[in-house]
Protein backbone atom coordinates (compact mmCIF):
# COMPACT_ATOMS: atom_id res chain seq x y z
CA UNK A 1 0.00 0.00 0.00
CA UNK A 2 2.80 2.40 0.90
CA UNK A 3 4.61 1.58 -2.35
CA UNK A 4 1.44 2.26 -4.37
CA UNK A 5 0.97 5.56 -2.56
CA UNK A 6 4.56 6.55 -3.29
CA UNK A 7 4.22 5.67 -6.96
CA UNK A 8 0.98 7.61 -7.21
CA UNK A 9 2.54 10.64 -5.53
CA UNK A 10 5.51 10.46 -7.89
CA UNK A 11 3.24 10.29 -10.92
CA UNK A 12 0.98 13.12 -9.75
CA UNK A 13 3.83 15.37 -8.67
CA UNK A 14 4.50 16.94 -12.10
CA UNK A 15 0.76 17.37 -12.67
CA UNK A 16 0.37 19.21 -9.37
CA UNK A 17 3.38 21.38 -10.15
CA UNK A 18 1.95 22.24 -13.58
CA UNK A 19 -1.44 23.07 -12.12
CA UNK A 20 0.27 25.29 -9.58
CA UNK A 21 2.10 27.23 -12.31
CA UNK A 22 -1.07 27.78 -14.32
CA UNK A 23 -3.00 28.67 -11.18
CA UNK A 24 -0.35 31.22 -10.24
CA UNK A 25 -0.72 32.94 -13.61
CA UNK A 26 -4.52 32.96 -13.47
CA UNK A 27 -4.49 34.30 -9.91
CA UNK A 28 -2.71 37.49 -10.93
CA UNK A 29 -4.81 40.59 -10.23
CA UNK A 30 -7.16 41.19 -13.14
CA UNK A 31 -6.15 38.10 -15.12
CA UNK A 32 -9.39 36.07 -14.79
CA UNK A 33 -11.44 39.18 -15.55
CA UNK A 34 -10.10 39.38 -19.11
CA UNK A 35 -9.10 35.76 -19.72
CA UNK A 36 -12.58 34.27 -19.22
CA UNK A 37 -14.49 36.84 -21.35
CA UNK A 38 -11.88 36.45 -24.09
CA UNK A 39 -12.36 32.67 -24.03
CA UNK A 40 -16.13 33.16 -24.24
CA UNK A 41 -15.76 35.51 -27.20
CA UNK A 42 -13.37 33.08 -28.90
CA UNK A 43 -15.99 30.36 -28.63
CA UNK A 44 -18.36 32.70 -30.47
CA UNK A 45 -15.75 33.32 -33.16
CA UNK A 46 -15.27 29.56 -33.56
CA UNK A 47 -19.03 29.14 -34.05
CA UNK A 48 -19.55 32.03 -36.46
CA UNK A 49 -18.46 30.58 -39.81
CA UNK A 50 -20.39 27.33 -39.59
CA UNK A 51 -23.38 29.12 -38.06
CA UNK A 52 -23.55 31.47 -41.05
CA UNK A 53 -23.26 28.52 -43.41
CA UNK A 54 -26.28 26.81 -41.82
CA UNK A 55 -28.26 30.06 -41.69
CA UNK A 56 -27.70 31.11 -45.30
CA UNK A 57 -28.20 27.63 -46.72
CA UNK A 58 -31.55 27.34 -44.98
CA UNK A 59 -32.65 30.86 -45.95
CA UNK A 60 -31.64 30.66 -49.61
CA UNK A 61 -31.78 26.92 -50.29
CA UNK A 62 -28.40 27.20 -51.98
CA UNK A 63 -25.07 25.85 -50.79
CA UNK A 64 -23.38 28.04 -53.40
CA UNK A 65 -24.75 31.25 -51.87
CA UNK A 66 -23.96 29.98 -48.37
CA UNK A 67 -20.39 29.15 -49.41
CA UNK A 68 -19.83 32.52 -51.07
CA UNK A 69 -21.21 34.32 -48.02
CA UNK A 70 -19.04 32.48 -45.50
CA UNK A 71 -16.02 32.89 -47.77
CA UNK A 72 -16.66 36.63 -48.04
CA UNK A 73 -16.88 36.83 -44.26
CA UNK A 74 -13.53 35.05 -43.84
CA UNK A 75 -11.76 37.20 -46.44
CA UNK A 76 -13.10 40.41 -44.91
CA UNK A 77 -12.03 39.26 -41.44
CA UNK A 78 -8.49 38.41 -42.56
CA UNK A 79 -8.05 41.61 -44.58
CA UNK A 80 -9.51 44.07 -42.10
CA UNK A 81 -8.26 42.46 -38.89
CA UNK A 82 -4.79 44.06 -38.83
CA UNK A 83 -6.26 47.47 -39.69
CA UNK A 84 -8.72 47.23 -36.83
CA UNK A 85 -5.86 46.18 -34.56
CA UNK A 86 -4.04 49.35 -35.58
CA UNK A 87 -6.99 51.37 -34.30
CA UNK A 88 -7.00 49.31 -31.11
CA UNK A 89 -3.30 50.04 -30.56
CA UNK A 90 -3.84 53.72 -31.20
CA UNK A 91 -6.99 54.36 -29.17
CA UNK A 92 -7.06 51.44 -26.72
CA UNK A 93 -9.34 48.45 -26.28
CA UNK A 94 -11.84 50.24 -24.05
CA UNK A 95 -12.55 52.92 -26.67
CA UNK A 96 -12.61 50.79 -29.81
CA UNK A 97 -13.91 47.29 -29.02
CA UNK A 98 -17.47 48.31 -27.96
CA UNK A 99 -17.96 50.21 -31.23
CA UNK A 100 -16.64 47.27 -33.24
CA UNK A 101 -18.92 44.70 -31.63
CA UNK A 102 -21.90 47.03 -32.05
CA UNK A 103 -21.28 47.28 -35.80
CA UNK A 104 -20.48 43.56 -36.04
CA UNK A 105 -23.62 42.48 -34.21
CA UNK A 106 -25.81 44.84 -36.25
CA UNK A 107 -24.32 43.56 -39.51
CA UNK A 108 -24.89 39.91 -38.53
CA UNK A 109 -28.53 40.63 -37.70
CA UNK A 110 -28.92 42.48 -41.01
CA UNK A 111 -27.37 39.59 -42.93
CA UNK A 112 -29.68 37.06 -41.29
CA UNK A 113 -32.72 39.27 -41.82
CA UNK A 114 -32.04 39.87 -45.53
CA UNK A 115 -30.89 36.35 -46.50
CA UNK A 116 -33.37 34.90 -48.99
CA UNK A 117 -35.61 37.98 -48.84
CA UNK A 118 -33.54 40.56 -50.73
CA UNK A 119 -31.02 40.43 -53.60
CA UNK A 120 -27.94 38.38 -52.71
CA UNK A 121 -25.72 41.45 -53.01
CA UNK A 122 -27.44 43.10 -50.04
CA UNK A 123 -26.80 40.08 -47.83
CA UNK A 124 -23.20 39.81 -49.01
CA UNK A 125 -22.61 43.49 -48.21
CA UNK A 126 -23.84 42.94 -44.66
CA UNK A 127 -21.67 39.81 -44.37
CA UNK A 128 -18.57 41.72 -45.49
CA UNK A 129 -19.23 44.44 -42.90
CA UNK A 130 -19.71 41.77 -40.24
CA UNK A 131 -16.44 40.05 -41.15
CA UNK A 132 -14.54 43.33 -41.34
CA UNK A 133 -15.61 44.42 -37.86
CA UNK A 134 -15.38 41.23 -35.81
CA UNK A 135 -12.83 41.76 -33.01
CA UNK A 136 -10.01 39.27 -32.44
CA UNK A 137 -10.39 38.30 -28.77
CA UNK A 138 -7.28 36.11 -28.89
CA UNK A 139 -5.13 39.06 -29.95
CA UNK A 140 -6.80 41.34 -27.40
CA UNK A 141 -6.14 38.84 -24.62
CA UNK A 142 -2.54 38.25 -25.72
CA UNK A 143 -1.87 42.00 -25.70
CA UNK A 144 -3.11 42.17 -22.11
CA UNK A 145 -0.91 39.26 -21.04
CA UNK A 146 2.07 41.07 -22.62
CA UNK A 147 1.32 44.19 -20.62
CA UNK A 148 0.67 42.25 -17.41
CA UNK A 149 3.60 39.82 -17.52
CA UNK A 150 6.98 41.19 -18.57
CA UNK A 151 8.72 37.98 -17.48
CA UNK A 152 9.40 35.62 -20.40
CA UNK A 153 8.95 32.35 -18.51
CA UNK A 154 5.61 33.40 -17.08
CA UNK A 155 4.49 34.68 -20.46
CA UNK A 156 5.23 31.24 -21.92
CA UNK A 157 2.79 29.74 -19.43
CA UNK A 158 0.12 32.34 -20.27
CA UNK A 159 0.52 31.94 -24.03
CA UNK A 160 0.47 28.15 -23.73
CA UNK A 161 -2.78 28.44 -21.81
CA UNK A 162 -4.14 30.70 -24.55
CA UNK A 163 -3.14 28.19 -27.23
CA UNK A 164 -4.85 25.34 -25.39
CA UNK A 165 -8.01 27.39 -24.93
CA UNK A 166 -7.91 28.14 -28.64
CA UNK A 167 -7.90 24.41 -29.36
CA UNK A 168 -10.75 23.78 -26.94
CA UNK A 169 -13.04 26.42 -28.45
CA UNK A 170 -12.33 25.44 -32.05
CA UNK A 171 -12.95 21.82 -31.13
CA UNK A 172 -16.21 22.47 -29.27
CA UNK A 173 -17.49 25.49 -31.22
CA UNK A 174 -18.50 23.64 -34.42
CA UNK A 175 -20.16 20.92 -32.33
CA UNK A 176 -22.17 23.45 -30.32
CA UNK A 177 -23.28 25.49 -33.32
CA UNK A 178 -24.33 22.33 -35.14
CA UNK A 179 -26.44 21.20 -32.18
CA UNK A 180 -28.09 24.60 -31.74
CA UNK A 181 -28.75 25.02 -35.48
CA UNK A 182 -30.23 21.56 -35.89
CA UNK A 183 -32.13 21.17 -32.62
CA UNK A 184 -33.49 24.72 -32.26
CA UNK A 185 -33.63 26.78 -35.46
CA UNK A 186 -31.23 26.99 -38.45
CA UNK A 187 -30.33 30.59 -37.63
CA UNK A 188 -30.11 30.04 -33.87
CA UNK A 189 -26.45 29.00 -34.13
CA UNK A 190 -25.53 32.34 -35.68
CA UNK A 191 -27.46 34.22 -33.02
CA UNK A 192 -25.73 32.27 -30.26
CA UNK A 193 -22.33 32.93 -31.86
CA UNK A 194 -22.80 36.68 -32.18
CA UNK A 195 -24.19 36.85 -28.62
CA UNK A 196 -21.04 35.18 -27.28
CA UNK A 197 -18.80 37.51 -29.30
CA UNK A 198 -20.65 40.64 -28.18
CA UNK A 199 -20.94 39.68 -24.50
CA UNK A 200 -17.38 38.37 -24.28
CA UNK A 201 -15.76 41.33 -26.05
CA UNK A 202 -17.80 43.93 -24.16
CA UNK A 203 -16.91 42.30 -20.85
CA UNK A 204 -13.26 42.20 -21.91
CA UNK A 205 -13.21 45.85 -22.98
CA UNK A 206 -14.65 46.99 -19.65
CA UNK A 207 -11.61 45.64 -17.78
CA UNK A 208 -9.65 48.90 -17.74
CA UNK A 209 -7.18 47.70 -15.12
CA UNK A 210 -5.36 45.34 -17.49
CA UNK A 211 -5.96 47.19 -20.75
CA UNK A 212 -2.76 48.22 -22.59
CA UNK A 213 -2.35 51.99 -22.70
CA UNK A 214 -3.31 53.73 -25.99
CA UNK A 215 -0.34 54.64 -28.16
CA UNK A 216 -1.61 57.76 -29.94
CA UNK A 217 1.68 59.61 -29.52
CA UNK A 218 3.26 57.31 -32.09
CA UNK A 219 1.38 59.00 -34.94
CA UNK A 220 3.42 62.21 -34.61
CA UNK A 221 6.92 63.10 -35.62
CA UNK A 222 9.64 61.10 -37.37
CA UNK A 223 8.80 57.90 -35.46
CA UNK A 224 5.72 57.50 -37.65
CA UNK A 225 7.67 56.00 -40.54
CA UNK A 226 9.25 53.32 -38.39
CA UNK A 227 7.55 50.02 -37.69
CA UNK A 228 8.57 46.99 -35.72
CA UNK A 229 6.27 44.87 -37.92
CA UNK A 230 9.21 44.50 -40.32
CA UNK A 231 11.41 42.90 -37.67
CA UNK A 232 13.01 39.72 -39.07
CA UNK A 233 11.81 37.58 -36.16
CA UNK A 234 8.24 38.76 -36.64
CA UNK A 235 8.30 38.22 -40.41
CA UNK A 236 9.66 34.72 -39.87
CA UNK A 237 6.86 33.79 -37.51
CA UNK A 238 4.37 35.07 -40.09
CA UNK A 239 5.82 32.49 -42.47
CA UNK A 240 5.53 29.83 -39.79
CA UNK A 241 1.85 30.61 -39.31
CA UNK A 242 1.25 30.71 -43.05
CA UNK A 243 2.54 27.12 -43.25
CA UNK A 244 0.51 26.12 -40.19
CA UNK A 245 -2.58 27.59 -41.85
CA UNK A 246 -1.90 25.42 -44.89
CA UNK A 247 -2.07 22.40 -42.60
CA UNK A 248 -5.37 23.60 -41.11
CA UNK A 249 -6.90 24.26 -44.52
CA UNK A 250 -6.03 20.91 -46.09
CA UNK A 251 -6.73 18.51 -43.25
CA UNK A 252 -10.57 18.59 -43.25
CA UNK A 253 -10.66 17.95 -46.99
CA UNK A 254 -8.12 15.13 -46.85
CA UNK A 255 -9.86 13.37 -43.97
CA UNK A 256 -13.32 13.79 -45.50
CA UNK A 257 -12.16 12.43 -48.85
CA UNK A 258 -10.38 9.44 -47.29
CA UNK A 259 -13.33 8.62 -45.03
CA UNK A 260 -15.77 8.80 -47.94
CA UNK A 261 -13.64 6.57 -50.16
CA UNK A 262 -13.36 3.94 -47.42
CA UNK A 263 -17.03 4.11 -46.43
CA UNK A 264 -16.15 5.49 -42.99
CA UNK A 265 -17.69 8.96 -43.24
CA UNK A 266 -19.16 8.82 -39.68
CA UNK A 267 -15.59 8.73 -38.32
CA UNK A 268 -14.63 12.03 -39.98
CA UNK A 269 -15.33 14.22 -36.96
CA UNK A 270 -13.58 11.89 -34.54
CA UNK A 271 -10.45 11.76 -36.68
CA UNK A 272 -10.37 15.53 -37.10
CA UNK A 273 -10.65 15.93 -33.33
CA UNK A 274 -7.37 14.07 -32.82
CA UNK A 275 -5.24 17.06 -33.77
CA UNK A 276 -7.05 19.35 -31.34
CA UNK A 277 -6.79 16.80 -28.53
CA UNK A 278 -3.07 16.32 -29.11
CA UNK A 279 -2.56 20.07 -29.35
CA UNK A 280 -4.33 20.74 -26.05
CA UNK A 281 -2.06 18.28 -24.24
CA UNK A 282 1.08 19.58 -25.97
CA UNK A 283 0.22 23.19 -25.15
CA UNK A 284 -0.32 22.46 -21.48
CA UNK A 285 2.92 20.47 -21.30
CA UNK A 286 4.90 23.22 -23.04
CA UNK A 287 3.61 25.85 -20.66
CA UNK A 288 4.27 23.65 -17.63
CA UNK A 289 7.98 23.13 -18.41
CA UNK A 290 10.30 24.64 -15.83
CA UNK A 291 12.49 25.94 -18.64
CA UNK A 292 12.40 25.78 -22.41
CA UNK A 293 14.64 26.67 -25.37
CA UNK A 294 14.11 30.07 -26.91
CA UNK A 295 10.90 30.27 -28.97
CA UNK A 296 12.67 30.19 -32.35
CA UNK A 297 14.27 26.84 -31.50
CA UNK A 298 10.93 25.41 -30.37
CA UNK A 299 9.33 26.60 -33.60
CA UNK A 300 11.98 24.92 -35.72
CA UNK A 301 11.53 21.55 -34.01
CA UNK A 302 7.73 21.88 -34.03
CA UNK A 303 7.60 22.66 -37.76
CA UNK A 304 9.87 19.70 -38.50
CA UNK A 305 7.48 17.54 -36.47
CA UNK A 306 4.58 18.92 -38.52
CA UNK A 307 6.25 18.05 -41.83
CA UNK A 308 7.17 14.59 -40.54
CA UNK A 309 3.53 14.03 -39.61
CA UNK A 310 2.36 15.04 -43.09
CA UNK A 311 4.88 12.63 -44.63
CA UNK A 312 3.16 9.83 -42.70
CA UNK A 313 -0.01 10.78 -44.56
CA UNK A 314 1.88 10.70 -47.86
CA UNK A 315 3.23 7.22 -47.18
CA UNK A 316 -0.08 5.90 -45.79
CA UNK A 317 -2.87 7.85 -47.57
CA UNK A 318 -5.66 6.05 -45.73
CA UNK A 319 -7.91 7.21 -42.92
CA UNK A 320 -5.65 5.40 -40.44
CA UNK A 321 -2.57 7.08 -41.86
CA UNK A 322 -4.25 10.49 -41.73
CA UNK A 323 -5.32 9.81 -38.15
CA UNK A 324 -1.68 9.19 -37.22
CA UNK A 325 -0.74 12.34 -39.13
CA UNK A 326 -3.20 14.41 -37.10
CA UNK A 327 -2.20 12.87 -33.80
CA UNK A 328 1.51 13.51 -34.40
CA UNK A 329 1.04 16.86 -36.11
CA UNK A 330 -1.32 18.04 -33.40
CA UNK A 331 1.51 17.98 -30.88
CA UNK A 332 3.15 20.80 -32.86
CA UNK A 333 0.15 23.13 -33.08
CA UNK A 334 -0.14 24.65 -29.59
CA UNK A 335 3.65 25.09 -29.16
CA UNK A 336 3.72 26.91 -32.51
CA UNK A 337 0.87 29.19 -31.47
CA UNK A 338 2.40 29.86 -28.05
CA UNK A 339 5.87 30.60 -29.41
CA UNK A 340 4.39 32.85 -32.09
CA UNK A 341 2.86 34.96 -29.33
CA UNK A 342 6.17 34.95 -27.47
CA UNK A 343 8.00 36.18 -30.57
CA UNK A 344 5.43 38.92 -31.20
CA UNK A 345 5.78 40.07 -27.60
CA UNK A 346 9.57 40.16 -27.86
CA UNK A 347 10.01 41.64 -31.34
CA UNK A 348 7.06 44.01 -31.85
CA UNK A 349 6.86 47.39 -30.16
CA UNK A 350 4.17 47.98 -27.56
CA UNK A 351 2.50 50.53 -29.84
CA UNK A 352 1.93 47.85 -32.51
CA UNK A 353 1.43 44.75 -30.42
CA UNK A 354 -2.29 44.21 -31.12
CA UNK A 355 -1.47 44.47 -34.81
CA UNK A 356 1.29 41.91 -34.42
CA UNK A 357 -0.96 39.36 -32.73
CA UNK A 358 -3.66 39.96 -35.34
CA UNK A 359 -1.26 39.58 -38.27
CA UNK A 360 -0.46 36.10 -36.94
CA UNK A 361 -4.14 35.20 -37.30
CA UNK A 362 -4.30 36.72 -40.78
CA UNK A 363 -1.24 34.76 -41.94
CA UNK A 364 -2.86 31.55 -40.74
CA UNK A 365 -6.14 32.50 -42.44
CA UNK A 366 -4.31 33.14 -45.72
CA UNK A 367 -2.72 29.70 -45.50
CA UNK A 368 -6.09 28.10 -44.79
CA UNK A 369 -7.74 29.75 -47.79
CA UNK A 370 -4.92 28.94 -50.19
CA UNK A 371 -4.46 25.38 -49.01
CA UNK A 372 -8.18 24.54 -48.93
CA UNK A 373 -8.70 25.70 -52.50
CA UNK A 374 -5.59 23.91 -53.78
CA UNK A 375 -6.21 20.69 -51.84
CA UNK A 376 -9.83 20.42 -52.97
CA UNK A 377 -8.80 20.78 -56.60
CA UNK A 378 -5.98 18.23 -56.36
CA UNK A 379 -8.16 15.67 -54.56
CA UNK A 380 -10.71 15.91 -57.37
CA UNK A 381 -8.01 15.38 -59.99
CA UNK A 382 -5.43 13.03 -58.46
CA UNK A 383 -6.68 11.75 -55.10
CA UNK A 384 -5.51 12.16 -51.51
CA UNK A 385 -1.92 10.87 -51.84
CA UNK A 386 -0.80 13.60 -54.24
CA UNK A 387 -2.79 16.21 -52.32
CA UNK A 388 -1.01 15.21 -49.11
CA UNK A 389 2.36 15.42 -50.88
CA UNK A 390 1.53 18.96 -51.99
CA UNK A 391 0.56 19.77 -48.40
CA UNK A 392 4.00 18.58 -47.25
CA UNK A 393 5.57 21.04 -49.70
CA UNK A 394 3.35 23.86 -48.42
CA UNK A 395 4.16 23.12 -44.78
CA UNK A 396 7.86 23.33 -45.64
CA UNK A 397 7.23 27.09 -45.74
CA UNK A 398 6.94 26.94 -41.97
CA UNK A 399 10.20 24.99 -41.61
CA UNK A 400 12.15 27.41 -43.81
CA UNK A 401 10.72 30.42 -41.98
CA UNK A 402 11.55 28.91 -38.59
CA UNK A 403 15.07 28.06 -39.74
CA UNK A 404 15.65 31.63 -40.89
CA UNK A 405 14.49 32.89 -37.51
CA UNK A 406 16.94 30.64 -35.68
CA UNK A 407 19.85 32.29 -37.43
CA UNK A 408 21.50 35.03 -35.33
CA UNK A 409 20.51 37.67 -37.89
CA UNK A 410 16.84 36.80 -37.49
CA UNK A 411 16.78 36.26 -33.79
CA UNK A 412 16.42 39.84 -32.67
CA UNK A 413 14.31 42.81 -33.53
Amino acid sequence: MAIAHTLLSTALGPIRASATRYGRVLSLPGAPSFFLPAALARLGVAMTGLGLLFSFQHATGSFAVAGVATGAFAVAEAAAGPQLARLVDRWGQTATVPALVLVHGTAIVAALATAGRTPVGVTLAAVVVAGATIPQPGALSAARWSALLPDGATLRIAFSLEASVNDVVFLSGPVLVTLVSTLVLPWAGSVAAVALVVVGCLSLSLQRRTAPAPQRARDHGPERVRTSLLAPAFLSTLGVNLGLGCFFGAVPLLVTAAAASEGLRPLTGSVLALSSAASIVAGLVYGALRSAPRPQIVQLFATIMLVAAVLVGVLVPTLLGLAIMLLVGGTAIAPLLATSSQIVQASVAVSERAQGFTWINSASAAGIAMSAALTGTIIALDGTRFATAVLAALVLTAVVSAALSVRPSGAGR
